[in-house]
């Protein structure tokens, strides 16, 4: 059994790779009938999309995909017996689970030989996507498992949102001396694209001039960004178009504003707008909304199966309703506890997470990191005054924005004193420029 690894930059077909390796293997090593693929990553969103592209390929009914957390969480459960015997305790708390503790112990369960070989035996093959984002106590779990399975990774370590030094998931695959560098850009063949996206890559100057499919834009104001994402979406179909925030919803009264101003006015000589846009769910949000509908943020009262019933249609509401069903039919139980209720809302949000029900689209924002692993034909980043401090970091953020981008791309950068955009991650100076500024503060972001 081997471990082959696939780098490079986004939209270089890191995971196409990935899935045509399994396919050439999986065609010379069948798998038996108990045997599945197992498909690892990190965010629930890669994860989502990794299934997406496993069930166009050979081991479509033979896979199954799963985020780390989830992967080491099932070796605890099955092996909880073997952890308590041990003297080290069970983290399986399911409403407020411990991810790095179940990952540690899942690391220790398969330090030990037979509980790595039943995974081998049960899973041959294992693809392993987005793997720069594997911290340490994550990287173990496949440490443990290098030279038991057909293990497949790929990775880019500027893509890694999190840290601007080499990420250890990344420094041991290099180590392993089994990666194969990827460098065609399949996502876009567009030059301006892959040039902005060179230049984030080599910390140099983003490229300014006159461009339909890459454009670097300074907004004096809320007004001026809202403007153009409104004359840019407008004419477009919904799902083409896509807004990228670096600030959360929330978080940035500049982002809020502009995209306020986009829902409610028009703008340029064809009055394009308002423009419904909506922030797309994020699950962790899904609980506190959820919880706030019901009238149980707070106190210990009771709620009725018909209140829980009548929340609007959802996919947490959904399982909700299956719950209270269940409850009445075999228990009889017209009336349930706020703790309960609450915990039966932090489980259900789990299920959301785990297998992707949250439906999406219509015009969409959302963070970068949310879009994190997507594609979509038309982008526009919003990026407020404070982002992040750390200058690289806030180019990888930059570059993953800009690369999601199939057609165009378009940055609207607040700008009021019309600056920011001769700083980095924008703009380097030259030495020489550059040497004055030195003596004082970084340039804000």
């Amino acid at each position: 059994m081997s471990t082959k690894g696939f780098t490079g930059g986004a939209g270089t077909g890191k995971t196409t790779s990935l899935l045509h390796e399994m396919d050439a293997h999986l065609a010379a090593h069948p798998l038996t009938p108990e045997q599945r693929v197992l498909a690892l990553t990190f965010m629930h969103g890669s994860r989502n999309r990794l299934a997406e592209r496993l069930a166009k390929s050979s081991a479509r009914r033979h896979c199954e995909c799963m985020t780390l957390d989830r992967f080491a969480w099932d070796i605890c459960r099955r092996w909880r017996s073997r952890l308590r015997a041990g003297g080290s305790l069970v983290p399986l708390e399911f409403d407020a689970p411990d991810y790095d503790a179940t990952c540690e112990a899942a690391g220790r369960l398969l330090a030990v030989n037979d509980v790595a070989k039943w995974v081998a035996a049960r899973y041959p093959v294992i693809v392993l996507d987005e793997f720069q984002d594997c911290a340490p106590v994550r990287l173990a779990l496949a440490q443990h498992l290098h030279g038991r399975v057909e293990m497949l990774v790929a990775a880019d370590d500027f893509q890694n949102l999190n840290r601007t030094d080499e990420s250890p998931g990344v420094a041991w695959l290099r180590g392993l001396d089994c990666c194969e560098e990827l460098t065609i850009n399949r996502r876009t063949a567009d030059a301006d694209l892959i040039a902005a996206a060179q230049s984030l890559r080599a910390g140099t100057s983003l490229p300014t001039g006159v461009s339909t499919s890459f454009k670097l834009i300074g907004a004096p104001s809320a007004a001026v960004a809202a403007s153009f994402i409104s004359q840019t979406m407008a004419p477009a179909a919904g799902k083409d178009v896509v807004l990228l925030s670096a600030a959360r919803s929330g978080t940035s009264k500049w982002v809020e504003k502009v995209i306020e101003l986009v829902t409610t006015k028009q703008y340029g000589k064809q009055k394009a707008g308002p423009v419904p846009i909506k922030w797309e769910t994020n699950a962790e949000n899904l609980a506190e909304t959820t919880i706030a509908a019901l009238g149980l943020a707070e106190g210990n009262g009771h709620i009725s199966a018909a209140a829980i019933i009548a929340l609007p249609r959802g996919s947490v509401a959904m399982q909700l309703s299956r719950w209270v069903e269940h409850q009445r039919r075999v228990l009889g139980r017209t009336e349930f506890g706020a703790a309960e209720v609450r915990a039966q809302v932090k489980r259900a949000v789990q299920r959301v997470r785990s297998f992707g029900l949250t439906p999406h689209g219509g015009r969409r924002a959302m963070t970068i990191h949310q879009a994190k692993n997507r594609e979509f034909p038309v982008v526009m980043v919003l990026w407020p005054f404070r982002v992040v401090g750390d200058v690289v970091l806030a180019r990888r953020w930059l570059y993953n924005a800009i690369t999601r981008a199939k057609r165009r791309a378009i940055v609207i950068v607040e700008d009021p004193q019309q600056k920011r955009l001769k700083a980095p991650p924008f703009a380097y100076p030259s030495p020489a420029a550059a040497a004055p500024a030195a003596l004082g503060a970084a340039p804000a972001l």
